[in-house]
């Protein structure tokens, strides 16, 4: 399955859930404590599906979305809600969510479209493993959020959502001020194309210069869920303490160690496996960057730096002084 999301959009489920349901989320959803209170850390779509599809189950409100809208704060989306926040108008703070959304969820397309006096905030593709509550929640906090932060008065025109109704439509019609229709051909947020132009009161452009340089970085970076990818981040920093064992990596994740090798199995790699291409990795940067070969074994966690040779001279036939000569 194609993508992942950040565990920051499953922090308002966890919220919402309350901490003495919170066993049976991480019970059907694969997920921990640990992982989520990651900020870097990524999960699959299919997770993030059943993470929402418990949070209705456990908490028997089919409209649970719009309540999380109304209690999450600000900032709780990271970088990407505070690059929007910066935007000098309410159009180029749309403009800039459809732009970093692979940050939150690259699972998910969504477009800004303008036709004629109208604009539409649109999926255009939806995730393999589609959590449609989430929907609901990003248009209710984009309308929140319109109307908190914009400086003229902004009115949703309607909400159109592709996915049926579970629970009873005049709540979130009452919660919108607006026309909802479910089975719709779309799944979008409309509102006038004029309101487009407003100026957001929250509008900084030099700390909006800030962020984006920071968050076309990350853009760059292509994010992965998979939990080879998890380890090897954990990796990175723990092998500068000599930390870069599987315990401490587990634990790190919030799981077992066997745990953590079963699940690295079934993605046909192993802890050895991930751990030698993250230290060949860090290698190369190293002596990019001029270390001298005692640092750069002490930094990769090899007990002596003739351990570190034998290892540099199997993954690539060469020594590394070898390797900085060439």
């Amino acid at each position: 399955m194609s993508g992942s999301v950040s565990v920051l959009l499953v922090r308002p489920i966890a919220a919402a859930l309350g901490s003495a349901r919170l066993p049976e989320l991480w019970g059907a959803t694969d997920l921990t404590p640990e992982l989520v209170s990651d900020d870097d850390a990524r999960i699959t779509p299919a997770q993030f599906c059943i993470a929402w599809a418990e949070l209705v189950r456990l908490t028997d409100d089919p409209a649970i979305a719009l309540a999380i809208a109304s209690a999450t704060p600000p900032g709780a989306f990271g970088i990407v809600e505070y690059v929007c926040r910066s935007a000098p108008t309410l159009g180029e703070a749309l403009r800039q969510w459809v732009r970093y959304l692979n940050l939150l969820d690259d699972a998910v397309e969504v477009a800004l479209v303008v036709e004629g006096d109208r604009a539409y905030l649109r999926v255009t593709r939806e995730s393999e493993a589609p959590a449609p509550a989430s929907h609901e929640l990003c248009f209710a906090l984009v309308a929140r959020q319109a109307k908190q932060l914009s400086t003229l008065p902004f009115r949703v025109t309607a909400v159109e959502l592709a996915h049926a109704a579970t629970g009873d439509v005049a709540t979130y019609r009452a919660w919108f001020d607006a026309p909802v229709v479910f089975g719709a051909e779309h799944t979008q947020l409309v509102m006038p194309a004029a309101a487009l132009d407003a100026a957001l009161v929250s509008s900084d452009p030099a700390l909006l210069a800030v962020l984006t340089r920071a968050a076309n970085e990350l853009h760059r970076k292509a994010p992965d869920a998979t939990m080879a990818a998890q380890v090897a981040r954990v990796l990175r920093d723990a092998l500068r303490s000599d930390e870069g064992h599987i315990d401490h990596v587990a634990k790190k994740l919030g799981l077992t160690s066997r745990s953590l090798q079963r699940r690295l199995k079934d993605e046909s790699t192993s802890f050895q496996a991930v751990r030698e291409s993250v230290r060949r990795e860090l290698a190369q940067r190293y002596l990019d960057d001029r270390l001298t070969i005692a640092e750069i074994s002490f930094l990769l966690g090899f007990s002596e730096p003739s351990a570190f040779f034998r290892a540099f001279k199997r993954w690539t036939g060469m020594t590394p002084i070898e390797a900085r000569r060439a």
